[in-house]
């Protein structure tokens, strides 16, 4: 991003502080499990305690290979009648064969609804009372909270979730209706792409395909507390990942990093000729006034607050969420 670019973003932010920001989020990955068997199938192929979830509540998981690395990062989001995955865009070509190839003899159907659903992110404060004001429903107030909305705007199975995409009051709606209904408001907003990257980038929410791909561990995405369950039964990857976890550590973590100027994407910074961090996401940040990303980060360079005099300038290393 340039820095004639960063005014646009700045307006875009003011926007989201007066008024909230609306996103089409249609193009994520969005798979729908059916089916009696549906909670203890996911539950088997996922790092998440899933048979624990009460009704209502969602979660956030990995969906891991055998060896314990990342084939699939997802918001499981359960209906009365099914459990919507949603996450970032492109995941259905690994995730519905893997998924198709243990559902052989399970009570579990797995469908694609990326194309014949839609997706949005209402961010903001303010959106809580055009929320509940437009479609008559208290928004869910805990993380991940499901709520299906029964209103004449949008046909049946719509879902109103409470997100943790972004570190402001956020609600994602996913519907297989016309596009997003008006919120009764005479300045409502639609964010660019570049403030959404913004808002993520802050909040340390990592993009998969990006920040993870199937080259990572699940412990590398330092999402442990968030996405992995370590006292649930056996399911697939679970003997890598309870050996990481006591071992104690990865090599390598994902975390934030703040820059003392634009940052080249992708770079690999050094301190004393060894490699300490690799860039995998960069943004100007409207909050922090500054250039942030996250990276990926070695063992031994990785204490948040540290500053390290790399190759390419000094960087700092921050928690994955930089308002933590």
């Amino acid at each position: 991003m340039s820095t004639p670019e960063v005014a646009p973003l700045a307006e875009q932010f003011e926007k989201l502080r007066r008024t909230g920001l609306c996103f089409d989020l249609s193009a994520r990955t969005r798979l729908q499990m059916t089916g009696d068997d549906r909670v203890k199938f996911l539950h088997n192929l996922s790092t998440a305690e899933i048979k624990k979830l009460p009704p209502g509540q969602g979660c956030e998981t990995f969906i891991p290979t055998l060896q314990g690395k990342i084939l699939g990062h997802f918001f499981a989001l359960p209906t009365t009648d099914s459990i919507y995955l949603t996450g970032v865009p492109n995941q259905v070509e690994a995730l519905l064969p893997h998924f198709q190839k243990y559902a052989v003899i399970e009570d579990v159907e797995v469908v694609d609804r990326t194309s014949d659903t839609q997706e949005f992110l209402l961010v903001g404060e303010p959106m809580e009372k055009l929320i509940a004001e437009s479609w008559s429903i208290t928004p869910p107030q805990s993380p991940l909270e499901v709520v299906e909305l029964d209103h004449p705007s949008f046909p049946q199975g719509t879902i109103l979730y409470r997100t943790t995409y972004v570190d402001q009051p956020a609600w994602g709606l996913i519907t297989s209706g016309d596009p997003l209904p008006s919120l009764s408001s005479d300045d409502q907003a639609m964010g660019s792409d570049e403030a959404l990257e913004a808002l993520r980038v802050e909040a340390g929410f990592p993009f998969y395909g990006r920040d993870l791909t199937i080259d990572n561990l699940c412990q590398e995405a330092a999402r442990d507390a968030l996405a992995i369950s370590f006292t649930k039964g056996c399911y697939l990857g679970q003997e890598t990942i309870a050996r990481i976890d006591a071992l104690g550590h990865v090599n390598r973590r994902l975390l934030g990093v703040k820059f003392a100027a634009e940052p080249s994407p992708d770079a690999v910074y050094e301190v004393d000729g060894k490699p300490a961090l690799q860039v995998t996401s960069t943004t100007y940040s409207p909050s922090l006034n500054r250039w942030i990303g996250l990276a990926m980060v070695r063992r031994g360079f990785d204490k948040p607050g540290q500053t390290l005099e790399t190759s390419s300038g000094p960087v700092e290393i921050a928690p994955l969420s930089f308002s933590a």
